[in-house]
């Protein structure tokens, strides 16, 4: 007998303050990687066999977000009314009561469905969150008891782990969720949460400098040239001198155009100079920052 399929949520709905001015022209979820919208990367990996079905909710620019996914089939959009502050809340309590992959929509990894599901189902439990070691102190580190889920906490520790933005929900976890933050509900329950630890890739887009250091991590990674960070729909002038700069579409570049890590977003047009760690939209020109 096969074993029952899971649905899967991806959690497309946020409107990126962190990542501003980038989100101001699109959604987090459409950042590209590789030329890529990383939400279809992210649901390229939900839509195999063991996954009924898979479920995208939406609020700011939700339309951009469906108008991108629409040749995706089997994608099913919950549009919100009002942004929850768990954006797990939105998903709605009357589907088929199955296990719920959630993932959000603005990290990129190697979803590893198989090590959660194959942990559900060894032993008794309500839900699975994968977790790994935390590379940054602004990350809320995750509090484990032999596997299981004791709480967070803000520290500074090096060694501690972190909360990777996917987990699976069995029916009772998900009815449980009743706070903005899904930890408040799981940290105030008697719910039994297993830990899974994940090494491998996991690229946080969440601000324009992560972004840019996601964007060149995801090309090495794939063993693409730096070159496939420049959307094939910019006009690039042949004097023009680019380091590990990205391109969003339709963006111009004219003669005499040098750019070292830069991210140009949708519709720029330059037209010589140079610009060194900016962030540069139609309607603004600020630091990239740093990482």
């Amino acid at each position: 007998m096969n074993p029952p399929k899971i649905d899967a949520f991806v959690l497309a709905a946020g409107k990126g303050m962190r990542a501003r001015p980038l989100s101001l022209v699109k959604p987090k979820p459409l950042f590209p990687l590789g030329g890529v919208p990383l939400i279809r990367l992210l649901l390229e990996q939900l839509s195999g066999p063991g996954t009924a079905r898979v479920f995208v909710n939406l609020y700011y620019r939700g339309s951009d977000i469906r108008n991108s996914l629409g040749d995706m089939d089997g994608v099913e959009f919950l549009g919100e009314e009002t942004l929850s502050g768990s954006r797990i809340l939105a998903f709605p309590r009357g589907v088929d009561p199955r296990p719920l992959l959630v993932v959000n929509g603005d990290v990129f990894m190697d979803i590893p469905v198989e090590a959660i599901l194959r942990e559900y189902r060894r032993v008794s439990c309500d839900g699975v969150l994968l977790v790994r070691r935390r590379t940054d102190a602004s990350y809320k580190a995750v509090i484990e008891e032999s596997g299981w889920f004791r709480g967070t906490r803000r520290s500074s520790g090096n060694h501690e782990i972190m909360y990777c933005g996917a987990g699976l929900f069995s029916p009772r976890m998900l009815a449980a969720i009743r706070h903005d933050s899904f930890f408040q509900s799981l940290e105030g329950s008697s719910l039994r949460v297993r830990l899974v630890e994940y090494s491998g890739i996991w690229l946080d887009l969440g601000t324009p400098a992560l972004y840019h250091r996601a964007c060149f991590n995801f090309l090495e990674r794939a063993g693409l040239p730096e070159s496939a960070a420049c959307s094939p729909s910019a006009r690039i002038d042949g004097s023009v001198r680019l380091k590990r700069t990205i391109l969003w579409d339709n963006v111009i570049l004219g003669p005499d155009t040098s750019l070292d890590h830069v991210i140009l977003a949708d519709g720029v047009r330059l037209h010589g100079g140079s610009s060194r760690y900016r962030v540069i939209t139609r309607d603004s020109n600020v630091p990239l920052g740093i990482a």
